[in-house]
């Protein structure tokens, strides 16, 4: 994928929005009209690959069965005639790795024109980056113990029963009985259900950043050349 820098006038309000997001850990692609992808943040280039592809300027599941169901979302968003509809979920399949969570969101027409025609918003969640959640927060919510918030989050970040147990140095029957527990107390049955629910409580939650850490650029995908993709460096 060609990549080159550039600094293009009349950006600034699609740049800013994205690298909000970028500082959540989450991955935002904007599409216009005709599904062309318009925008979209490092952590989404990151996406591509894994999970997710480039059908020309199209983004679409690399799993045949996750992008029907992508693609049904986003002509439902683009089709929807009584304004914005609140986000709808999507997992896409990525082999023996969690799932991605893609949120298909519709632009209000107002917000549009800023966001240089950008139609549907792709917010994109990759469970296994996402900074979890404080284990406080799930003792205060669901009521866990210390134990079973941490298995909780061992689970969600993608380890297997027995590294959880071999960091905990317990037997991983211990391990197995804490994980049907957290299953029971958050009403989830699965892993990536248990992924999705511990998602949507750390959005809130911002990437921390090291110290004089250079923000990553943001992407537009040139309008006049169909291979290209170009870099939008941060002003500043």
């Amino acid at each position: 994928m060609s990549l080159s820098p550039m600094r293009p006038e009349g950006l600034a309000i699609p740049a800013c929005l994205l690298h909000v997001f970028e500082s959540f850990g989450c991955g935002v692609f904007l599409l216009d009209r005709e599904r062309q992808l318009l925008f979209l943040n490092p952590t989404g280039v990151d996406c591509l690959g894994d999970g997710l592809t480039l059908r020309g300027k199209q983004v679409a599941a690399a799993d045949r069965e996750s992008d029907v169901r992508l693609q049904n979302l986003i002509e439902a968003a683009l089709s929807s005639t009584d304004g914005p509809d609140g986000p709808v979920s999507v997992w896409v399949r990525r082999g023996s790795r969690l799932p991605l969570v893609v949120h298909v969101v519709r632009l209000e027409e107002n917000v549009q024109p800023v966001l240089r025609g950008a139609s549907v918003l792709l917010v994109v969640f990759d469970p296994e980056c996402c900074q979890p959640p404080p284990p406080g927060m799930l003792i205060d919510l669901f009521g866990l113990t210390p134990a079973e918030a941490s298995v909780a989050i061992g689970i969600v970040g993608g380890r297997h029963l027995t590294e959880i147990a071999v960091d905990r140095g317990v037997k991983v029957d211990t391990v197995r009985t804490y994980s049907k527990t957290v299953f029971a107390k958050t009403r989830t049955r699965s892993q990536a259900e248990l992924a999705a629910l511990l998602t949507r409580l750390v959005f809130p939650i911002a990437r921390r950043c090291d110290g004089g850490q250079t923000p990553r650029s943001v992407y537009v995908i040139s309008t006049d050349r169909d291979d290209l993709q170009k870099r939008i460096g941060r002003s500043g």
